[in-house]
């Protein structure tokens, strides 16, 4: 009975193949397809100002009072008001997340067991729950206050499917 040894260039070579996926997906799938979430995310966001009757700028008003502090004491009316640095903060910090993120779950995705699709409806819910109970009470407790659950939620499932829909779409490439 031969044994090998723990470093030898066999157990090695066997180590790097289990961790290493032969075929991936290019990280441009998931660049992309985090932008497209975060626009799904946005149509949803505007969708629900418009429908809640609290107009359209609250939903990326919420977002920029993470950046725009003085935002942090202001009233929903005003927060329902147009702000041109809060849409500027607002719409880079939601962007450079989806896009980021977008960039990870491509990056990921083909370490993931079972059907990409599980992660696409995975992806979005599990965001949601990070942000609502662990980062926004910190990081922005007027949004953690104010924002709409059921809409917030949908939000973070719509950009998980259109994120999963475009990655897995895209031809995977060999890693060499």
């Amino acid at each position: 009975m031969s044994q090998v040894k723990p470093d030898s260039p066999r157990v090695a070579a066997e180590r790097a193949e289990r961790s290493v996926p032969e075929w991936v997906y290019p990280y441009r799938a998931g660049v992309v397809g985090g932008a497209l979430g975060g626009l799904a995310m946005v149509v949803v966001a505007l969708a629900y100002g418009i429908w809640s009757g609290r107009g359209i700028w609250l939903p990326v008003n919420l977002i920029g009072t993470t950046i725009v502090r003085d935002l942090q004491s202001a009233s929903i009316d005003t927060l329902s008001q147009f702000s041109l640095a809060a849409l500027i903060a607002g719409l880079v910090l939601h962007f450079t997340l989806s896009i980021g993120l977008g960039f990870v779950f491509a990056l990921l995705l083909p370490t993931f067991p079972g059907p990409p699709i599980i992660w696409s409806l995975t992806v979005g819910p599990l965001l949601w729950a990070i942000a609502s109970l662990l980062a926004l009470p910190i990081i922005n407790p007027v949004m953690a206050e104010n924002v709409e659950v059921s809409s917030f939620f949908i939000a973070h499932l719509a950009y998980g499917l259109v994120l999963g829909w475009h990655v897995t779409r895209q031809p995977k490439i060999h890693v060499s």
